[in-house]
């Protein structure tokens, strides 16, 4: 019994620290100096997620390359479920702790963001450690109804209360076909768990009626991925959400979510691989494309970062397609240096639009801080695939795979894709070193002006976070063997 409760202590921790830190949240909103009542509570929030961190890098040196049971199979752990969880802890870290300076900018000078932000990521460590439909839709709902609230947190906003809006219809919807799909599945094969439908899809003659269930399933992921062509409420979520709670939106959810489709397709769901492949490459493909395309035309940077995202789970969803071992470490490659890049980019974005959302605002950035300029075009060409620096790695890995397994088609399709989306990287870093400063003007929207002081104003937090993660991306691919062979290891043990 005890030997099984080590393998969900950080989970437990993050629970019972929750908890407290709701009813000490409380108390200190009470006692006057708000922000600074704020900055302690997100400290210890940040303190207790670096603690599981710790645990969870302790359970990585016992669990090998076995696949542990937890409660009666509701849970597992091994190396990639743990490896998962430890990206999802330490970037919600992260985001708390650039959030300490971005909600006192947002006028969201509430305790209820660090708490959502920590109860979210225990539901997101449930989700990608489920090992039963029960614990997977649960998990679901947890994370999810923190992410309502997170949208609309922004009270006074009218947009962020149409975020919120929006996301909690859509999201019901993509819930219930998730709910509906298990009910199916359940209905038909009298399984929940996950190795329990491995074994009963193992023997059984392939049922019609499963796989619609499954089908389900794997669609309402791909909502929750804002995979096209379910992807339409991302821009506005994106668009319509305080800034700190887009960057989670586009980092946190990803990496769970993700891990909980490897899961499935090499567990329960890969006796109907072949059937369920089509639907990842339709998925991919569009995403790719609806992305690249998408992202045209926009004029608001966070609509445009929003149409990025969906691209770059297109090409995670390639990593899938193959389901064989080099494409899921293609996809765990891809997803790490897109998380250090996402921090890159929003780091950024938190530092230069505090007062507006137009990318025209970044006119001149060049001659005012030439530094954070150059910091964010190297991350623009990384994010784009360019050598050498580290996002070319990324995508040479899954269009590799893809080539080698035989889907040419849909590598052509990424490299179609990444060329597109070449040209808005490139019109931002056009807007940053060669247009005068303050002397743009907006189609359709008239003259917008903000003070010159609006942006290259770096705090030490983003400054740390900027400075570092561009140090990876430039110096990733002079040595990129050690992290190769770690993250193969890790993703060697996701096999049920």
């Amino acid at each position: 019994m005890f030997s099984n409760l080590y393998w969900v202590i950080p989970e437990v921790l993050i629970s019972c620290a929750g908890v407290i830190l709701v009813g000490y949240g409380a108390v200190l909103a009470k006692l006057g100096k708000k922000i600074t009542q704020l900055n302690k509570l997100a400290w210890l929030s940040i303190f207790t997620l670096l603690f599981s961190c710790v645990l969870l890098i302790d359970q990585l040196g016992f669990v090998g390359n076995s696949v542990v049971y937890v409660c009666g199979g509701f849970l597992i752990s091994s190396e990639f479920v743990i490896g998962i969880k430890i990206m999802l802890v330490l970037s919600s870290a992260l985001i708390l702790l650039l959030g300490m300076k971005a909600t006192v900018d947002d006028q969201i000078l509430d305790y209820e963001f660090t708490q959502l932000v920590v109860l979210s990521t225990l539901g997101m460590m449930f989700l990608v450690g489920s090992g039963d439909f029960i614990m997977m839709y649960l998990a679901i709902e947890l994370l999810s109804l923190a992410f309502y609230v997170l949208a609309s947190l922004k009270r006074h906003s009218q947009h962020s209360t149409e975020a919120g809006l929006k996301y909690f219809l859509l999201g019901a919807l993509s819930s219930g076909l998730l709910l509906f799909g298990m009910a199916v599945v359940y209905a038909f094969t009298g399984e929940t768990s996950f190795i329990g439908l491995s074994e009963y899809l193992w023997y059984a003659n392939g049922e019609t009626e499963v796989l619609i269930g499954c089908i389900f399933i794997l669609i309402a992921l791909l909502f929750k991925l804002a995979a096209a062509p379910f992807h339409m409420w991302a821009p506005d979520v994106y668009e319509g959400s305080p800034t700190i709670v887009t960057a989670f939106f586009a980092i946190v959810p990803k990496i769970a979510t993700l891990g909980l489709v490897v899961i499935l397709m090499t567990g329960p769901f890969v006796c109907l691989f072949k059937d369920l492949q089509p639907i990842l490459i339709v998925a991919a493909v569009l995403s790719m494309l609806v992305g690249s395309i998408g992202a045209l035309n926009q004029a608001k940077i966070k609509r445009l970062l929003a149409y990025s995202a969906i691209s770059h789970i297109g090409f995670l969803l390639v990593g899938i397609i193959p389901n064989s071992m080099i494409g899921f470490h293609a996809t765990f490659v891809y997803i790490c240096l897109y998380i250090v890049m996402s921090f890159n980019t929003f780091a950024f974005v938190l530092a230069n639009f505090r007062y507006g959302n137009f990318i025209t605002q970044l006119s001149g950035l060049s001659r005012q801080n030439p530094i954070l300029a150059f910091t964010f075009a190297f991350t623009l060409l990384s994010i784009a695939g360019v050598p050498p620096l580290a996002g070319f790695l990324s995508k040479y890995l899954i269009l590799l795979q893809a080539i080698t397994s035989g889907y040419i088609g849909v590598a052509l399709v990424g490299i179609i894709s990444s060329c597109i989306a070449g040209f808005y990287y490139l019109r931002i870093i056009r807007w940053m070193f060669f247009k005068d400063e303050l002397t743009y003007h907006l189609k359709d929207i008239g003259d917008v002006i903000y003070p010159s002081n609006t942006y290259g104003r770096v705090t030490f937090v983003q400054s740390i976070i900027l400075g570092s993660t561009l140090f990876i991306i430039l110096t990733f691919l002079s040595y990129p063997v050690w992290f190769l062979t770690f993250s193969n290891n890790i993703v060697t043990s996701s096999l049920l």
